[in-house]
């Protein structure tokens, strides 16, 4: 059998609302950087592995690498964290505070992902968000090869999957290339 693949590209973007804190993947106990961050996410049974991760380093154990953050407007924190409560699974985070009074991006992505031609591929990241005084929002959308996976508003909601499905079973294709 002849596998078509395209490298692709994940992008997990985080925009601020005006002129507010923002997060990703921020369990509570990040350094006491903001004053009322979201509970951690208890399992309440086993977690049973479904199919294999394309994303290397996925819970940031490795640190940041290969991940590649960039940004919009001012951000005061970006990093990978390790926290005792850990962060949705592990014990490490990737944390952004933003200080910016306009709206700002965050994006981190990994490339050279090879996903077989025609494959229907489950696109989500596990994000946490804190806003002083749980006023506004935040706007998070994960990306699979520059088509959006899905997006949500956050408060302080704790732990939230954003994303969805793309592939045949959503009538969208994840392309290849002839080889």
């Amino acid at each position: 059998m002849d596998l078509k693949t395209l490298p692709l590209l994940l992008l997990w973007t985080l925009i601020a609302s005006l002129p507010l804190l923002s997060a990703l993947a921020l369990p509570s106990t990040a350094l006491d950087l903001i004053d009322s961050p979201p509970p951690t996410h208890q399992h309440t049974q086993p977690l049973s592995k479904r199919c294999d991760n394309k994303l290397a380093n996925p819970s940031f154990e490795s640190g940041e690498s290969p991940w590649l953050a960039m940004v919009t407007s001012s951000w005061t924190t970006r990093a990978v964290y390790t926290s005792a409560q850990g962060g949705h699974q592990g014990s490490n985070f990737y944390y952004g505070h933003s200080n910016s009074t306009i709206d700002s991006t965050l994006t981190i992505s990994q490339s050279a992902i090879n996903i077989e031609a025609g494959a229907s591929v489950e696109c989500a990241a596990w994000i946490a968000s804190s806003r002083p005084g749980n006023v506004g929002s935040t706007r998070v959308e994960v990306f699979l090869d520059g088509e959006s996976c899905g997006m949500q508003y956050l408060g302080t909601t704790g732990w939230t999957r954003v994303g969805g499905r793309l592939g045949d079973e959503a009538g969208m294709r994840v392309g290849g290339l002839g080889g």
